[in-house]
C-alpha cells in the first residue's frame, strides 16, 4: 500500500502544477513531520505559513513562472531552489521572498533558464530513491531532512541533532544514481 500512495503522489505531483501540489502534499506530510522534526511543533508551523505565503506571492506575481521554484524554509532560513527564465525574474523572487514577515534571511539556490522535462523527471525520481532510502534506514528520518534536486544536484535540509545521522543521509544522497553533487543545508537542533 505505501508503494501504491507513493506512485499515486509522484502522478499527481506530475500533473497538476507545482505550488498546488506543494500545498496538498506538504499539508498531508506535515502530520507525520510534526512527530519526528527537530523544531518545535510551533517552529514547524511559523516555517510553513512563511513558505506558504511566500508561494502565494510568488503565484501572484504577474510574469513570474514559480512552478518551477520550491521553496524551503528551516527556523526561519529560506532557500529558493529550482529555475527562472532570467536573473530579473530570480531578483524578484528574492525581494518578494524578503518581503514576508519571518524570514530570516534568503539563499539563493535559482538557475536562470526553462527545466527540461527530462531532467525535471530524472530529478523527481532522484528525489523519491533517496526519500524511500532515508525512509527505510535506521539512522535517517525521512521525515526530518528535505530533498530537492535541481540537475542532478541534491539539496539536503532539515534539522538533525546527530552527526552520524547527517553523514549518513549525505551518503545515501552520493550513492544514488543520477546524484552530480549534494549540498549540505541541514542544521544542528542543538
Amino acid at each position: 500500500m505505501p508503494l501504491l500512495r507513493l506512485f499515486t503522489l509522484i502522478f499527481i505531483s506530475l500533473s497538476l502544477p507545482g505550488c498546488f501540489v506543494s500545498a496538498v502534499v506538504g499539508g498531508a506530510a506535515a502530520v507525520g513531520n510534526t512527530v519526528q522534526d527537530e523544531r518545535s511543533v510551533g517552529r514547524q508551523f511559523d516555517d510553513t505559513v512563511i513558505a506558504s505565503k511566500i508561494d502565494a506571492r510568488l503565484i501572484a506575481e504577474r510574469d513570474m513562472p514559480s512552478r518551477w521554484v520550491s521553496v524551503e524554509v528551516i527556523n526561519g532560513h529560506v532557500t529558493l531552489i529550482g529555475h527562472l527564465p532570467s536573473r530579473k525574474h530570480i531578483d524578484r523572487a528574492i525581494y518578494i521572498t524578503k518581503q514576508v514577515k519571518g524570514v530570516v534571511d534568503v539563499q539563493d539556490k535559482l538557475l536562470v533558464g526553462k527545466p527540461k522535462i527530462g531532467t525535471m523527471m530524472s530529478d523527481t525520481w532522484v528525489t523519491t530513491r533517496i526519500k524511500r532510502q532515508f525512509w527505510n534506514d535506521k539512522l535517517v528520518s525521512g521525515y526530518k531532512i528535505h530533498v530537492e534536486t535541481v540537475n542532478g544536484k541534491v539539496y539536503l535540509q532539515g534539522v538533525v541533532n546527530q552527526l552520524v545521522e547527517r553523514q549518513r543521509a549525505k551518503q545515501i544522497a552520493r550513492a544514488t544514481p543520477g546524484v552530480t553533487a549534494v549540498i549540505d543545508m541541514m542544521r544542528s537542533g542543538q
